[in-house]
């Protein structure tokens, strides 16, 4: 399927504190139905976020399924991942920082018109 822009919009109901604002969003893709074979990264790009909630439109090109390796036969997933350090502290992805709620949905995505809505949370202290 062709798309321009993928529109993503991140929300959460935790209050966020942002002192870093420079996120990086990737798209991956998939053979769907392969449970050994890796994601293929599709493309990626850095936003600036001050607030959540927050949307962006992350640039996708017209080819993407034809980057996924193995060339996928039974359909295709598409996927968001993000890199965040959020919290400042030079170390992206790890307690303090806000990322993707995945024990409220993977963060599976479609490349259509409509904006794809992502629920996003701070790491607990364990």
């Amino acid at each position: 399927m062709k798309s321009e822009n993928l529109k993503i919009e991140f929300t959460g109901t935790d209050k966020f504190t942002i002192k870093n604002s420079k996120l990086k969003v990737s798209l991956y893709g998939i053979s769907e139905g392969l449970q050994d074979a890796p994601a293929t990264l599709i493309t990626e790009s850095e936003f600036e976020v001050k607030t959540i909630p927050y949307t962006i439109e992350l640039p996708i090109p017209e080819n993407a399924e034809s980057k996924i390796n193995p060339k996928p036969t039974n359909g295709v997933k598409y996927y968001i991942a993000t890199e965040w350090d959020s919290d400042g502290n030079g170390k992206a992805n790890e307690k303090g920082d806000i990322f993707i709620d995945h024990d409220k949905a993977f963060p599976n995505v479609k490349l259509n018109s409509e904006t794809q809505k992502n629920l996003c949370k701070g790491f607990k202290i364990k």
